[in-house]
């Protein structure tokens, strides 16, 4: 039965040891991948940076063209006399948007535009002139006399009724 007991010793202690050295190499292997991982972010960050400043290059050169092309449409001159010029008024024309295109030409016509500080008032909009009476004339004999409306109130006979209850608190 010793026999029994050591035989099963060596082959507990053979399964431990092929325990261990399994969880070692997974271990590795765990170690590689978390290493592969790392190695693949840093490339995917450097790819993601890389292509970043590109793009704001690319949006930098697009808006420096669209500030020339409107600049050109704003102040160039478009004579006849010089080809070139009108191929760059076509250049200028497809860089820019249908608004950018309208307000450019908005702004050459129209010049650029001014504050409300320019704008005052030379009279107040409350200063009424005197009322003044109207006399109309008709077919009839007399003329025919019209009184301000200040002299009647505006309100019906009712309606100044239901003012003064009102008014009165009942």
């Amino acid at each position: 039965m010793e026999w029994l007991w050591l035989c099963l010793a060596i082959v507990g202690l053979g399964l431990l040891w092929l325990l261990i050295m399994g969880i070692e190499k997974l271990a590795e292997r765990l170690k590689d991948h978390d290493e592969a991982r790392r190695l693949a972010t840093k490339k995917i960050a450097k790819r993601t940076a890389e292509a970043d400043a590109e793009f704001m290059e690319q949006e930098y050169e697009k808006a420096v063209a669209k500030a020339e092309a409107e600049d050109f449409i704003i102040n160039g001159d478009y004579g006849d006399d010089k080809p070139e010029n009108a191929a760059a008024l076509r250049e200028a024309i497809d860089t820019l948007s249908a608004e950018e295109l309208v307000s450019s030409v908005a702004r050459r016509i129209m010049g650029e535009p001014q504050g409300t500080e320019s704008i005052a008032a030379t009279q107040s909009a409350f200063i009424q002139k005197p009322v003044r009476k109207v006399v109309a004339k008709g077919d009839g004999v007399t003329p025919i006399k019209v009184k301000s409306s200040n002299s009647k109130p505006a309100l019906s006979k009712s309606e100044q009724k239901m003012l003064k209850k009102i008014k009165q608190g009942d």
